[in-house]
């Protein structure tokens, strides 16, 4: 059995055999869905491949008798469907959620096959199809409320389970369960030494744009705070295809336990909100986007919870964008700002992008769609670059990066750095040779924090007699 030049991925049906494969061409960029019926390959649908776009598939029913892949109802929310695999047919829905998009399909240990789906309200939610695994799920929730929990591994008689809990104010912990003594033993945690009283609460937060536009955002106070008058770290997510939700945040609960409340809103754009509110965010870094982050802060400060003159920006990747756009656009908003692998021109990561996937590439689609074109949006993209507007910047900024980043090159925040120089402002640069996009070492993490926290302290300074429990 073989497949062509254009195949990009293969399907298996958890008995080692290959049951579907998606060929992947160019001119024009599409997906060409196949399936192998155990003599020969057969047509079963062409998606585009371009943003946002694609087949989808994601493997097996648990019958193995049919596809099971991510499509757009008609609300544009992403959902669950399947399609049988003896003849393309029509798809039927496997999965929805009126609210949110499915996050992620839930696959079994030992065949692979799909038996649940996974998205995000506040906290992560899981739903199985088998009425077994699905009270599973249930019982695990009543046990531990109000916390995101579900089983990561099992036996093959599900007896013994390898289980996940995870809160705002729960670090990650794993349990072992066994349902035939329906005993449950904790395993370890990811942060084991941390209390109840070392993490803030987090909660909702929502608010409204100055369009109308629903925004759900978070806001994590520090511990025993009143939740008035506080030091405020803005911190954008990245992605900007990502979001917040009520989970343990390391970073988060670390500004909080120094004092900060942490703000964390999901902006226009960000993922699991339907394909309406990622489209309404498409070509708006540093405009609308931008103003979703900004609406919220002068929310927060009309009600009373921060402190309008201690108000810092930090963030990474696109947060890292944010970061600067914020200091870049908004200068009296904002008393510091921190970016770490942050963009800081926008024609330059864009062209650098596409010259290295192919501009007919999926990867270029996508960034095109994010970001805008290089043709026709070339004056907006030079008009929302921070880097080439440093003259407006009016508080200290913080740059990190890594020397190993290929996701976004550290020539991104070398521009700045040398703009910001240039043009006179206060800027500390610091390079952290061999690192990765996503600050993976842990000595990189200890040093990001570390650092973080001093410039906090200069700027915006929390003097918060809790920083001391975490040392």
């Amino acid at each position: 059995m073989t497949g062509t030049v254009q195949t990009k991925d293969w399907f298996m049906d958890g008995h080692g055999h290959v049951v579907a494969r998606i060929d992947r061409s160019k001119y024009p960029l599409e997906d060409h869905l196949k399936f192998y019926d155990g003599r020969d390959w057969h047509d079963a649908g062409t998606f585009p491949a371009t943003a946002d776009n694609g087949s989808g598939l994601v493997g097996l029913t648990e019958d193995g008798k049919a596809f099971v892949r991510f499509a757009r109802d008609v609300q544009s929310m992403e959902i669950l469907t399947t399609e049988s695999l003896s003849a393309a047919g029509a798809e039927a829905t496997l999965f929805s959620n009126p609210q949110y998009d499915v996050a992620a399909a839930l696959t079994d240990d030992w065949t692979g096959h799909v038996i649940g789906a996974a998205y995000a309200d506040d906290k992560m939610e899981y739903v199985y199809f088998d009425p077994q695994l699905e009270a599973l799920q249930r019982g695990l929730e009543r046990a531990f409320a109000n916390l995101s929990v579900h089983a990561v591994s099992s036996d093959l008689a599900r007896d013994r389970v390898i289980v996940a809990v995870d809160g705002p104010q729960q670090p990650p912990t794993y349990y072992y369960l066994d349902r035939t003594t329906h005993q449950a033993a904790e395993l370890d945690s990811s942060n084991p030494g941390l209390t109840l009283a070392d993490l803030g609460e987090m909660k909702p937060y929502p608010y409204k744009a100055r369009d109308g536009l629903d925004i759900h955002a978070y806001l994590t106070l520090p511990p025993g705070s009143a939740g008035k008058g506080l030091p405020l770290v803005v911190m954008p997510h990245g992605g900007p295809d990502d979001r917040d939700m009520l989970t343990f945040d390391w970073q988060a609960q670390y500004f909080a336990n120094r004092g900060y409340a942490v703000f964390q809103p999901n902006f226009r754009g960000s993922s699991g909100y339907g394909h309406k509110f990622t489209e309404a965010g498409l070509q708006q870094w540093g405009l609308k986007m931008q103003d979703d982050i900004t609406d919220g802060v002068k929310k927060l400060i009309a009600d009373g919870a921060v402190d309008p003159k201690r108000i810092c920006i930090v963030g990474g990747s696109y947060g890292g964008y944010a970061a600067l756009a914020g200091a870049t656009f908004t200068p009296d908003l904002y008393a510091c700002a921190v970016s770490f692998a942050g963009v800081s021109d926008l024609p330059i990561l864009l062209r650098s992008d596409i010259d290295e996937a192919g501009k007919d590439s999926k990867t270029a689609s996508f960034w095109s769609s994010r970001i805008g074109s290089l043709d026709n949006d070339s004056e907006v993209l030079r008009a929302t670059s921070p880097a080439r507007h440093a003259d407006q910047v009016k508080c200290p900024i913080l740059l990190m990066h890594g020397e190993g980043d290929t996701t976004v090159r550290i020539k991104q925040s070398e521009l700045e750095y040398d703009a910001l120089k240039s043009a006179g402002k206060d800027v500390q640069f610091i390079r952290f040779p061999g690192e990765d996009h996503y600050f993976t070492f842990a000595d990189t993490r200890i040093r990001f924090l570390s650092e973080v926290e001093k410039f906090l302290a200069a700027h915006i300074g929390a003097g918060n007699k809790l920083a001391s429990r975490a040392n």
